[in-house]
């Protein structure tokens, strides 16, 4: 563990010519990814494991005094998920802490600790479309690199073009594919495709599943995300992006979800039709607790001061909707005012008593796990 933050390593802090300190900190908390993904709260087992099982296919034709044909659900694929904590620590002298960061007022820098685990988790979650084509990646944090797999229980990437169908039918694709091109750049043409794709996907008895796609998930301020928004605007006035003809768009307008943490391959894009975004479909996001700074904890023998926030979760990429490298598928929990100025108020109450050389510890501790996809319904 990092040594606690001297005032040799921020002198700054305590040099009286300098007015003012600025805490250039995260941004506000995000919860981008709830716009993408299905979130379920309450969730309270450790080990989380998912199957499911068809409807019917299509009725038959019965003639006069015949017996009635006879059908049968099939059972689809299982798989099996497990939690993974994560967590940050950030500590200071007590010097430090009396006289810079509780001096300059920057108390505020514990939510540091929590901001840390909520980037996280966008990152995690934001991962799962920047590795849609592969079977597994490595993710890379403070602790160390590990790696992740990424398959689902037919034992494919997130997006395949032959994914496994429950009945034993024909494999079905949900990488965007105009009939003779996969991995399209973003264009009118490739979105026209992504809705050709779409229609072609079948449920796990063979019928069609009815997808209308009507957003779009990309890389925030690339190209695809300039684009997008350029084609949308001719479209929102009835035009055909990239043309002077006088003839409409021929697909529907788009949502736009731009993510910052798409950052290994910023040229993918995804789409999906959010009625999907549901407890049987999609991205999901299922989680035991929600991130919560607590605290403090004052260690006896040393005077340490700790706080911790923890968030359970787990997260599954979506089944149906598809992209390929080039293009494809796809409570903000403030502290209170009152319960931050609770906080910091202790602090400095805590601080105030302790006579001995402390380390201020806060602790974030997240759970989080990331499920694979699972093409099922």
């Amino acid at each position: 563990m990092p040594n606690p933050l001297t005032l040799s390593d921020a002198a700054d802090l305590i040099d009286v010519s300098i007015q003012q300190i600025w805490l250039k900190g995260s941004e506000a908390e995000s919860r981008l990814f709830e716009k993408y993904m299905n979130v379920e709260t309450g969730v309270t087992d450790y080990y989380l494991k998912e199957s499911s099982i068809s409807g019917l296919g299509y009725a038959g034709r019965v003639v006069e005094n015949a017996a009635i044909t006879a059908q049968s659900p099939v059972q689809g694929f299982d798989k099996t998920y497990t939690q993974i904590q994560f967590g940050i620590v950030l500590s200071f002298t007590k010097p430090m802490w009396f006289f810079g960061i509780k001096k300059r007022n920057l108390e505020r820098i514990t939510n540091e600790a929590r901001n840390a685990c909520a980037d996280l988790r966008e990152l995690r979650c934001a991962e799962r479309l920047d590795n849609a084509f592969s079977s597994s990646y490595t993710a890379e944090d403070i602790s160390g690199n590990y790696s992740v797999t990424v398959t689902g229980g037919d034992g494919l990437p997130f997006c395949s073009s032959s994914h496994t169908r429950e009945d034993g039918g024909s494999n079905w694709n949900n990488i965007v594919y105009d009939g003779s091109t996969y991995n399209m750049d973003w264009e009118y043409d490739a979105l026209k495709a992504a809705h050709r794709t779409a229609a072609l996907i079948r449920n796990p008895m063979g019928k069609p599943m009815n997808i209308n796609l009507d957003t779009f998930v990309c890389a925030r301020g690339y190209a695809n995300h300039h684009r997008a928004v350029e084609m949308l605007g001719a479209m929102n006035k009835g035009w055909m992006p990239g043309t002077a003809d006088r003839d409409s768009a021929g697909v529907p307008t788009y949502n736009i979800i731009a993510l910052p943490w798409i950052m290994n391959h910023p040229s993918y894009w995804f789409m999906f039709d959010s009625r999907f975004k549901n407890e049987r479909y999609g991205l999901q996001y299922k989680e035991s607790q929600p991130i919560e700074l607590e605290g403090p904890n004052i260690v006896f023998r040393t005077g340490e001061i700790q706080y911790k926030a923890k968030h359970l979760g787990l997260v599954k990429p979506s089944l149906i909707n598809g992209g390929n490298p080039e293009m494809g598928d796809a409570q903000q929990a403030e502290i209170s005012a009152a319960a931050t100025t609770e906080r910091e108020g202790l602090l400095k109450r805590v601080s105030n008593s302790l006579n001995t050389v402390y380390n201020l510890i806060i602790k974030t501790v997240s759970w989080t796990e990331m499920l694979q996809p699972v093409p099922t319904l």
